[in-house]
């Protein structure tokens, strides 16, 4: 009897399994509402007749290039297809956008992915409008629910091919392309910040949300159930309009006290005495938001990290570890839906390795994200996205907001703002090809960029839409050990000096700037000191204060280094009071700056050859706000702030002081461009191939 009763057992339980694989690789053939769904803490996609687990290997794509801001929609269909491409090629599967693209992304995914055995899909994310959250407005008062509900049609619609709405005045395109085949889900929402939750959980009383596909358990904030409402409505609207359900994540808006197990700290404030959210987390969590049965595809949690956010820091040599706990504190899937590394000279404060070197180059950058992608993986996360393929000249990072004209900033790059330089591909100047590159090549000097020469050396000036370019070329070979090499630059006319005792230099003209060629590791760039925007910046409270203690002069005397300040102080959660991180920017690098080189440094500043030097000099150091127009900052002590005025040439000259004499070259004239749009190539980073080694490799 017991030996039937196991026979009976054994063989249900194969039933049972049997009966459940093929409910569970059962397409969608007889209810073709949904292609993909969550089961536990994986994704899975309906492929060839059977659900198949998806691990979303994913990058960020915006809609912008150079000489356009995103919001202008200006990206052909063209480059988008293009950039589809390279985008598959370097073995990712899914792209994630922010918001509604142009109708031309839609056309080139469809023509990209038509007859596709494996297609790109598309993970749509739908923006939630925070300038009105800036301003103060109550995030839930109609005014941002109605743009919010609007922005989720539009957005559900235009996907669709949008078939309803032709007529409605926020669209100013026609998408007419049905790309819902590969739309996985949607990214509903931003990534909210503390003190917009907070302010929400004043204005607005907590309740629970039961809707017909979602609803929030008793540890909800009211924002919480506030946003399962409108993911609650993206699905009604999506099933109801055109017969699909989609995957829906929420971004998580601090991992770091989900991994810590720590509140974000309100100490000391009023924040803690009220007693409406005294007892609430300060931050999103999308784990408070359920799904019921009759969503068929499923939620989960996405959340954007970077090695830089600073609570993020005690864990950078244990990225894996971090991701890991992120993970293991969902039962719903987690994917990284932002995680990324600039190339920039100035690395912002995504430098984790070294104090000395504060520039990351390609190769850093593909380092880094190839490890980053690893304990992602391991983690056990459901996948991640990669931010982002394509460089944005249009964008300005804190440390340099200040110092440019915003509305002119997609039509130059700063080689300054790291913020600029996350993508994959690089925007390089030039059409076709770059002005010229610091290397181990002169070729494309000639004759007509000579600013000035005599018997002992000739100076030589062009620029593009990122640099300065200089060549120094001397009638014998250089020797740094004996020789020392300063070019000076008169930018403004407003200040400047004839010398410099600290470098025993005298000039035809008031000099603003000196750069100094000695050795390999300590060349740099200087300024004179009442043209120095980090100092102003440093003093101007205390001298707002005490106006009569200022004592900058016009004719001071005096060459400064020139520092940026990469990291504002702030507080540290773990470690308390951090001072800020400020580091030497004009420092010049060395190496080599051609992508076609063997010994390729894309952080490089200058080269030195035989018997020349050659440099280029970021226009944002030598304190230029927008290079296509010819405007530079003007004097900070005369209006007390920053503001432009307009230039029409630099003076460059060339003082070299060898082992037995010093020898002069004349300042000269060299006529600034202007232009309306800017020429540029595209360029696919070192760090593109090194992501496209680990992806391939992965994939075969």
């Amino acid at each position: 009897m017991k030996k039937f009763l196991l026979i009976c057992i054994i063989a249900f339980v194969l039933i049972y399994n049997l009966i459940s694989s093929i409910a569970t690789n059962q397409l969608v053939g007889q209810n073709d509402t949904y292609f993909t769904k969550v089961k536990e803490k994986e994704i899975y996609i309906a492929k060839n007749g059977k659900w198949e687990k998806l691990d979303i290997v994913g990058v960020n794509l915006n809609s912008a290039k150079p000489g356009t801001f995103p919001s202008d929609n200006l990206v052909s269909e063209d480059d988008y297809l293009r950039w589809i491409s390279n985008i598959y090629n370097m073995g990712a599967n899914c792209i994630k956008v922010s918001n509604l693209m142009s109708h031309n992304f839609y056309n080139a995914l469809d023509k990209f992915n038509k007859n596709r055995e494996s297609p790109i899909y598309l993970m749509q994310g739908i923006y939630f409008d925070e300038k009105y959250l800036k301003d103060g407005e109550n995030p839930q008062s109609s005014n941002l629910n109605d743009g919010f509900i609007t922005n989720i049609k539009l957005i559900v619609d235009s996907v669709h091919g949008n078939p309803y709405n032709y007529n409605k005045p926020d669209i100013v395109q026609f998408y007419n392309t049905d790309v819902s085949d590969y739309v996985i889900g949607y990214t509903l929402g931003i990534e909210f910040a503390k003190h917009d939750i907070i302010y929400n959980e004043i204005m607005n009383e907590k309740e629970k949300y039961n809707g017909k596909y979602l609803y929030t358990n008793d540890k909800a904030s009211s924002f919480e159930s506030y946003m399962a409402s409108m993911g609650d409505y993206l699905l009604d609207y999506e099933l109801e309009s055109y017969k699909k359900q989609s995957l829906i994540s929420y971004i998580g808006s601090s991992s770091y006290n989900i991994v810590s197990g720590q509140k974000n700290p309100v100490k000391n404030t009023f924040i803690e005495k009220d007693d409406r959210i005294k007892n609430q987390n300060y931050y999103f969590n999308p784990e408070n938001i359920k799904s019921k049965s009759k969503l068929k595809t499923g939620l989960f949690a996405t959340y954007n990290i970077y090695p830089s956010y600073n609570e993020v820091k005690e864990y950078v040599d244990k990225m894996d570890y971090y991701f890991k706990k992120l993970n293991n504190n969902h039962k719903i899937p987690v994917v990284i839906g932002e995680y990324g590394i600039p190339s920039s000279r100035t690395g912002g404060d995504f430098n984790m390795n070294s104090d000395k070197i504060k520039y990351i180059d390609e190769k850093e950058q593909g380092n880094a994200l190839v490890s980053l992608y690893r304990a992602i993986k391991s983690s056990g996360c459901a996948g991640s996205f990669l931010f982002e393929f394509q460089d944005s000249w249009s964008r300005s990072s804190a440390n340099t907001a200040d110092s440019k004209i915003l509305d002119r900033s997609a039509y130059w790059s700063d080689a300054q703002t790291y913020s600029q330089s996350f993508g994959l591909m690089a925007f390089d100047p030039g059409s076709g090809k770059s002005v010229s590159h610091v290397d181990d090549s002169i070729d494309e000097w000639s004759e007509k960029d000579i600013v000035s020469k005599n018997k002992d050396m000739s100076l030589y000036a062009k620029s593009d839409e990122k640099y300065l370019y200089l060549m120094a070329k001397l009638s014998k070979d250089i020797d740094l050990s004996k020789d020392d090499i300063y070019i000076d630059l008169d930018t403004t006319p407003k200040s400047g000096v004839k010398k410099s005792s600290q470098f025993m230099l005298n000039f035809e003209d008031n000099v603003d700037f000196i750069i100094h060629i000695n050795d390999i590791d300590n060349s740099a760039i200087y300024v004179h000191e009442y043209y120095n925007r980090f100092n102003f910046y440093l003093n101007k409270k205390d001298n707002q204060k005490r106006p009569d203690l200022i004592n900058h002069k016009k004719d001071m005397d005096v060459f400064s280094p020139i520092y940026i300040e990469v990291r504002p102080k702030m507080y540290n959660t773990s470690n308390g009071e951090e001072e800020a991180i400020i580091h030497e920017t004009g420092k010049l690098v060395y190496g080599n700056s051609n992508p076609n080189s063997l010994d390729y440094n894309s952080a490089s500043d200058f080269y030195v050859g035989k018997d020349y030097v050659e440099i280029r000099i970021p226009w944002g150091i030598i304190n230029f706000m927008d290079p296509s127009t010819r405007q530079i900052q003007d004097d900070f002590y005369e209006v007390y702030k920053i503001k432009p005025i307009k230039i029409k040439d630099i003076k460059i000259g060339m003082t070299l002081n060898s082992e037995y004499k010093k020898v002069r070259l004349k300042s000269e004239s060299f006529k600034l461009d202007t232009w309306l749009m800017p020429n540029y190539h595209e360029r696919l980073k070192e760090s593109y191939y090194i992501l496209q080694k680990e992806l391939t490799k992965i994939s075969n």
